[in-house]
């Protein structure tokens, strides 16, 4: 069961734990634990994510009660008018506070875990 932090009508928010997946793809198809089946089977009803946090990553997860709701959620994440804030657990001291402020992966070519897709195929033309 998941710490359900807020829900209206339009929106719920979750504790999502370490270790979880916000949902299945096909690399893990087999995985048992997974936020969106388990929010869904607690509130009775489909979510839709707007955004996701890594399977290591502890935080807030955001979903609509409705693919509209989803949607504008998600363009809201990508408009920049809802941010992600992530803190970090360290060991040892830090002399004074910082903010890291840049991408984590600079282009898809430095990706060691993606790539561009190859297209194949012909024109419907």
């Amino acid at each position: 069961m998941l710490e359900i932090i807020y829900q209206d009508d339009w929106l719920v928010a979750v504790n999502k734990p370490s270790g979880w997946l916000v949902h299945r793809s096909w690399l893990d198809r087999d995985e048992k634990v997974v936020v969106m089946q388990t929010v869904r089977d607690q509130i009775g009803q489909h979510v839709f994510t707007a955004h996701r946090l890594d399977r290591p990553t502890s935080g807030v997860l955001l979903m609509g009660l409705s693919s509209e709701a989803g949607r504008l959620l998600a363009q809201q994440f990508e408009q920049h008018q809802i941010r992600k804030r992530y803190h970090a657990i360290v060991r040892g001291w830090l002399m004074e506070e910082a903010l890291l402020d840049y991408p984590l992966v600079r282009s898809w070519i430095e990706s060691p875990i993606s790539s561009p897709a190859k297209i194949k195929g012909r024109s419907q033309r």
